[in-house]
């Protein structure tokens, strides 16, 4: 009707929502729904779709109603008295924020431009997170001290946390590791015993990433580039 303003469903919503924090994150979905899927078949249960969904962490962002939403749109027609969902088609939908699927098959094909607020590709270069005075002094003597550790001994940073990242156990957070996979890091992987429990502390409190809903992920790359600063691109 005309003058009638339209309202997007609880589903587009919850789609556009999705979408946002999966980019923003680089969350790969597909890797939190393929376990329940023993045969491979791209069809899980609903219960098992929302636990993968929580597992991402995307019940934090998302109301209970979106959710089952997100569920209900892509549930199959019920065979054996129990629907599925089709979490391969949902994954491929939501990845649309990427890319355009099978691009390949069709380089001419016409791609969407990325979201506006999410353009930033060095979002992960830097904490920007400002500590009280006091633990902001600790924190540059304690970067000061590994800066100098790195030099001598040639250690390079983030292909430690790197590694972390992509284990078959980690979150797949790009850019990310969690709080425990940090301390391993720091001790057992380079070496850094001198750093106190108080310093570790410091460091967790820096470049926890708050924007993340479990609240126990720490963004390595900016980490790593307090003690490696990039090397500027001079193209």
């Amino acid at each position: 009707m005309p003058g009638q303003v339209y309202s997007p469903s609880i589903y587009e919503v919850a789609e556009v929502k999705i979408k946002k924090v999966v980019y923003k994150n680089r969350i790969r979905l597909k890797e939190f729904f393929v376990d329940f899927d023993k045969l491979r078949s791209g069809f899980i249960f609903e219960n098992q779709f929302l636990s993968g969904l929580s597992m991402a962490g995307l019940d934090k962002q998302l109301t209970a109603a979106q959710l089952q939403a997100l569920a209900d749109a892509y549930k199959t027609p019920e065979t054996d008295r129990l629907s599925k969902v089709d979490y391969r088609r949902f994954c491929d939908d939501i990845n649309t924020v990427f890319t355009e699927n099978e691009l390949e098959k069709d380089p001419l094909k016409e791609v969407a431009a990325e979201p506006y607020e999410l353009l930033d590709k060095t979002r992960y270069d830097f904490s920007s997170k400002q500590l009280p005075e006091e633990r902001e002094a600790q924190l540059e003597g304690i970067m000061s001290k590994l800066r100098e550790e790195c030099t001598i001994k040639g250690i390079m940073v983030k292909p430690f946390f790197d590694d972390a990242a992509h284990d078959k156990n980690s979150c797949h957070l790009v850019n990310h590791v969690t709080v425990s996979q940090f301390k391993q890091g720091l001790g057992v992987k380079m070496g850094f015993t001198s750093l106190s429990q108080s310093d570790i502390n410091v460091l967790i409190e820096k470049f926890l990433d708050d924007e993340y809903p479990p609240g126990d992920m720490i963004n390595y790359v900016a980490f790593a580039h307090c003690l490696n600063p990039p090397t500027p691109d001079y193209d």
